[in-house]
């Protein structure tokens, strides 16, 4: 999906079913969570924390590829200010795994 300059209305959007997604994710409904946060990056795909927490409910899922490979390669085309999160992120799995010198480079960045 291309990331592109959202409509204000579509940010307005994609900050509610963020919220919405936010609530899924607090009941343990990760898939749900996921779905929601895939509709929020949809409207405003520059939003960093949607990406953050779309891999961050993969992790829960430990759905551990996905979160490595798909949510750190879409956050890393985000400007690089907020490049940090997909390093973070991408770190936290590789801590989950066992991966421990991977995630020591990841946080070191």
């Amino acid at each position: 999906m291309p990331i592109m300059a959202a409509e204000k209305s579509d940010v307005l959007l994609a900050d509610q079913i963020k919220q919405a997604a936010n609530e899924a994710f607090k009941a343990n409904k990760f898939s749900q969570a996921i779905d929601l946060y895939t509709k929020a990056i949809e409207l405003n795909g520059q939003n960093a924390v949607y990406w953050a927490n779309w891999a961050f409910s993969h992790t829960k899922l430990e759905e551990y590829g996905s979160a490595i490979q798909d949510a750190f390669l879409r956050l890393l085309r985000l400007t690089q200010s907020i490049q940090r999160f997909g390093y973070y992120r991408r770190g936290a799995v590789y801590l989950s795994i066992g991966k421990f010198k991977d995630a020591l480079k990841d946080f070191q960045k």
